[in-house]
């Protein structure tokens, strides 16, 4: 074999693993590549149901507030349909109050000197449903009775005293919900809102054609639930996301180019380095060949001149080039498999790297959403008692009244504010306690009494041990009653209504052990490991009027952690209860409080 042929296969050979190398990480790119782009579709899909959801969280509101009108509790019907003709007025809405058996009561959509037909034969069932649930619901794409438009309706329940039992249905026109939609912009994603038939109700591309059945691609992915990457067949793909408020779908659409565009082109680059690379490889190794022919062609003629004993000592020069070539083919391969390894490893960090960025996304994403919610379900209330503060000749008790609906939304928001300060000087470092020998009896009556309202308001039974030796700790006294009041609020929110809540207080050996014990909704064990961290809470269900933060917890433990001690959280299962027990270390009594 000639002296090219075989620098040539030797080329070759130590470019097979470069090339094994190089198309296993370029494939992973490639699927990273696309499944970026997928993710980041499904974010911003659920990101609009988001804020379709918010739309429906405040009709909602306004629908709860007008449930509570005093017109309506004491029948005055013809004075309460002209209330709901003032709120729907300007809104392209109207409002229709149902009996128990079906009949419209108020119908703001007709005149009001206008006989109400029988509506109990058609509406009778779907009434009988609504209040046998006792939840609200949220309509498919609709009809508005005479006049042709879509809407979309929202039914709700409301029970009076003496088993007076309504159901307020609220509709508008379903082009509002245009507003939840990003802007239409040429060349951008195009989102739509299907109900849970698929039906088309509204979406962010002109003409809207609202009321179409989805392509037939989407309406069999929205049969089956499938939320991952959809391909229409009219060169675009699409992603569905679920409303769990609704059941309605959002559908965002990307053309095909914008999501394999850039694989492809990542691709044609690799492909086109890839073949420079070997013809560079090619190249060279025919220019070292030249060389090495050239060095032993002179070996063999030093040699031959060597032997007819008319030349000199032969020039090494040539054989020093083949070993140096040897060493640095060698060398070449271990450089590249390590930088092979290297790009791995990094590869390796970056997905990482986007796992822990996609999870913090989506933590900021709920907490923000959850955020918003608890800060918007206090205005509906406090914007209609403004307007009551805003009428002539109200009555004074309707007065007082809405002065103290004012006051408790404001106070719940107050709250917020200060879980969220609170949160913010504990993990930065910034708050300082002031710590003094306590008797845990007066931590836990001051804690007791301040969680009373909302224990006699669910009918607990709420029982407090705290043996009959009195126990002392070195502590900062209103953080610790903070921590007590915490957890008993807690017990509260996920305890059914005439549960019993324990709270025990107890020594083993120097440590003081404190538990508030409940037998509520329990834990579920994926979310016990982290139950503590902020903006973890467990899922929220229809029957859970309280919501939150996620903050009480993280308080709890890092204030707990201040003081010292440790909190832990222990449950069997979800409907088993839960139990939180927290430790820390106990002192002395103060010499002026011990026994003579």
């Amino acid at each position: 074999m000639k002296v090219r042929s075989l620098l040539a296969l030797t080329i070759t050979v130590a470019l097979v693993p470069v090339v094994v190398f190089f198309a296993a990480p370029l494939s992973r790119l490639v699927d990273a590549e696309r499944d970026a782009g997928v993710r980041t579709m499904q974010e911003a899909a659920r990101a609009t149901s988001l804020a379709v959801d918010a739309q429906w969280y405040e009709v909602i509101g306004l629908v709860r507030a007008t449930s509570n009108s005093s017109k309506l509790e004491s029948q005055q019907m013809e004075a309460f349909g002209g209330k709901a003709r003032s709120l729907v007025q300007g809104r392209s809405a109207y409002l229709v109050l149902f009996d128990r058996e079906g009949q419209q009561l108020v119908n703001t959509s007709m005149s009001s000197d206008t006989a109400l037909p029988d509506t109990r034969s058609v509406s009778g069932a779907r009434i009988a449903s609504v209040l046998a649930d006792d939840k609200p619901v949220i309509s498919n794409l609709l009809r508005a009775p005479g006049a042709g438009r879509h809407v979309v309706a929202l039914e709700f329940p409301v029970h009076l005293p003496e088993h007076r039992d309504y159901v307020m249905s609220y509709g508008f026109d379903a082009a509002l919900l245009a507003q939840a939609l990003p802007a239409p912009a040429a060349g951008q994603a195009v989102f739509r809102i299907y109900d849970r038939d698929a039906r088309l109700i509204q979406s962010n591309r002109l003409p809207t054609g609202a009321g179409a059945i989805a392509p037939a691609p989407i309406a069999d992915a929205i049969k089956a639930g499938e939320t991952g990457l959809i391909r229409t067949g009219d060169g675009t793909y699409t992603v569905l996301a679920r409303s769990s408020l609704t059941g309605w779908w959002i559908a965002m659409s990307e053309t095909t180019d914008k999501v394999d565009g850039t694989t492809e082109r990542t691709v044609l680059l690799s492909g086109l380095g890839l073949a420079l690379a070997l013809a560079l490889a090619i190249a060279t190794a025919w220019a070292l060949s030249d060389r090495i022919a050239m060095a032993i062609a002179q070996t063999s003629a030093a040699a031959r001149a060597l032997g007819a004993g008319t030349g000199g000592p032969p020039r090494p020069s040539g054989i020093d080039e083949l070993d140096r070539l040897e060493e640095s083919v060698y060398q070449a391969n271990r450089l590249l498999t390590e930088a092979a390894l290297e790009r791995e490893r990094l590869l390796v960090q970056t997905q990482q790297a986007r796992e822990v960025a996609d999870a913090q996304n989506r933590a900021k994403d709920e907490f923000l959403a959850m955020l918003g919610h608890e800060l918007r379900n206090p205005m509906a209330p406090i914007s209609m008692a403004a307007h009551m503060l805003s009428l002539p000749n109200m009555d004074p008790d309707k007065l007082r009244h809405a002065g103290q609906v004012i006051g408790r939304q404001v106070e719940h928001m107050n709250r917020l504010v200060n879980d969220l300060l609170d949160v913010s000087r504990v993990t930065r470092g910034l708050i300082s306690l002031e710590r003094k020998p306590l008797r845990i009896a007066s931590i836990i009556a001051s804690a007791v009494e301040q969680a009373s309202s909302i224990v006699e308001a669910g009918r607990h039974e709420l029982v407090v041990e705290t043996g009959k030796e009195p126990l002392w700790i070195s502590g900062d006294a209103i953080r610790l009653v903070q921590v007590l009041t915490n957890l008993l609020v807690n017990a509260v929110k996920y305890s059914p209504p005439g549960t019993r809540i324990a709270l025990r207080a107890g020594a083993d050996g120097d440590t003081l052990v404190l538990s508030v014990a409940d037998n509520g909704t329990g834990i579920e064990p994926d979310l016990l490991p982290r139950i503590f961290e902020l903006f973890s809470q467990g899922a929220r269900r229809p029957d859970r009027a309280a919501g939150g933060l996620g903050l009480g917890l993280a308080l709890v433990r890092k204030i707990v952690e201040l003081h010292g001690g440790t909190v832990t959280a222990f449950s069997e299962g979800v409907g088993k209860g839960s139990c939180f027990t927290i430790r820390l270390p106990m002192c002395d009594a103060p010499v002026e409080t011990q026994p003579a």
